[in-house]
């Protein structure tokens, strides 16, 4: 598919491209490149390529620069009110803009190749069976299980909609790893190629794209725990269990 071209408010075709629509929370609004603007955004954030360089611009900016609406232009990126960003895109958006167009062309090849690989007929995904993690407040250490894991980092833990539950943690060598939490038959092959090969040694995926991996997973989520320390996750988890009357 072409690369969608601007008018720049000159007049006349350019290598002008809209490459994303982004959004973030309020509070973390970026500022409008748009000279003699000044303000701040959080919806609707268009970045643009222009000569070379990438700008930000707000949708009233972005009309006046360029003479048109961007729900005329299909955006590369995000479309629509945006894709919304986490803490760390919106520190690439500031910071350094390049990282994160890759990121997302990296995310976009990744998802391209899981939906293009083949699925054997005679072995369709299996249902999964997961029993809900008895935790009690008494059980809780304040430690992961795993020796492996590299002391004093955080844990996140993902519940999804099929009853199967992730926990993201990272290993020693920096290396995230996403482990089944309780362990089930079959969580090996729950899960599509982009989350990376299986660790036998820790039980879980090593993952080359972490932000890719909770993204497929908040995706499929029925609720997720802050990024925190494993006793305050399992805190978590475990009142969380109380409310669905595990």
């Amino acid at each position: 598919m072409p690369e969608p071209l601007l008018n720049t408010t000159g007049g006349g075709p350019s290598s002008t491209q809209l490459e994303a629509i982004l959004a973030v929370a309020q509070p973390d609004r970026v500022r409008c490149d748009q000279p003699h603007c000044g303000r701040s955004v959080y919806r609707r954030i268009h970045v643009v390529r222009e000569s070379g360089k990438l700008l930000v611009l707000g949708s009233d900016c972005y009309t006046e620069r360029y003479g048109t609406d961007a729900a005329s232009i299909s955006a590369r990126y995000g479309g629509g009110e945006g894709r919304t960003l986490t803490q760390a895109e919106r520190d690439l958006l500031v910071n350094n803009r390049e990282a994160l167009l890759a990121q997302f062309e990296d995310e976009a090849a990744l998802s391209q190749a899981a939906k293009l690989k083949p699925v054997p007929s005679a072995s369709p995904p299996r249902p999964v069976s997961v029993s809900p993690q008895r935790v009690v407040p008494q059980q809780i250490s304040h430690e992961t299980p795993w020796t492996w894991v590299k002391p004093r980092t955080s844990v996140l833990y993902v519940k999804l909609k099929d009853g199967s539950g992730w926990i993201r943690v990272q290993r020693r060598d920096d290396k995230q790893l996403l482990v089944p939490w309780p362990v089930f038959d079959g969580w090996d092959e729950a899960l599509p190629p982009l989350f990376g090969p299986i660790d036998p040694k820790c039980g879980g995926h090593v993952l080359p794209d972490v932000v890719l991996a909770l993204t497929y997973l908040r995706n499929r989520a029925v609720w997720e725990s802050k990024a925190a320390r494993w006793q305050d996750v399992m805190a978590e988890i475990f009142g969380r269990n109380l409310e669905d009357g595990y």
